[in-house]
């Protein structure tokens, strides 16, 4: 069965715990982070260990050190400020879109972890997808506008990898298999592998 990134594949979403949304929304925010890393070494410009710092203090607060108020806002702004540098002219595209992507998904962490709304961590979700699908599109070399284009993109083994991850997320998460350090040892691990 090809699996596709649609509501249904974030239903489960709802029926977690806000502390459960996070830590889904932080696991792809994790697994991002190396394209991030990557675009900054080869662009010399960005900010990965603010970005790095971050999403570590944010798993620090799923894991009970709560952070407050003015910490969370603070690097939430950090994440739009880097964001924003980013959606400028760049000689690295791909990179360039996967480094915003990454720092997108942490952003929507950031502010599920503050407002625990499921349509954050849908979007954390859809930025992980999104980074695949537009790397399998360059590296594939695939015309979007030819016929069955979509079709082929769906089904390539790394789109499937990673909705295959978010559903085994979600599904571990919803059903109590895995617990937050566990899931954020997972999203480590994956992360060294991430489009690889």
């Amino acid at each position: 069965m090809v699996l596709s990134f649609d509501r249904a594949h974030l239903e489960p979403l709802d029926k977690l715990q806000p502390e459960l949304r996070g830590a889904f929304a932080a696991a792809c925010a994790e697994r991002l982070m190396p394209r991030y890393r990557k675009f900054s070494e080869l662009a010399q410009e960005g900010d990965p260990d603010s970005l790095e710092r971050s999403l570590s203090r944010l798993w620090a607060d799923l894991l009970g050190r709560r952070m407050p108020d003015a910490e969370l806002e603070a690097m939430l702004r950090t994440c739009m400020k880097l964001i924003s540098q980013l959606q400028s002219d760049s000689d690295w595209p791909t990179e360039q879109a996967e480094a915003e992507d990454a720092a997108s998904a942490l952003a929507y962490a950031l502010r599920c972890r503050r407002n625990g709304q499921s349509e954050e961590v849908g979007a954390a979700a859809k930025r992980a997808y999104e980074a695949v699908d537009c790397y399998v599109i360059k590296h594939g070399e695939i015309d979007t506008n030819a016929p069955g284009a979509e079709a082929e993109i769906l089904s390539h083994p790394l789109i499937q990898v990673e909705l295959g991850r978010q559903k085994r997320d979600l599904d571990e998460l919803l059903n109590g298999r895995i617990d937050i350090a566990g899931l954020r040892g997972r999203a480590k691990a994956e992360a060294a592998t991430f489009l690889l």
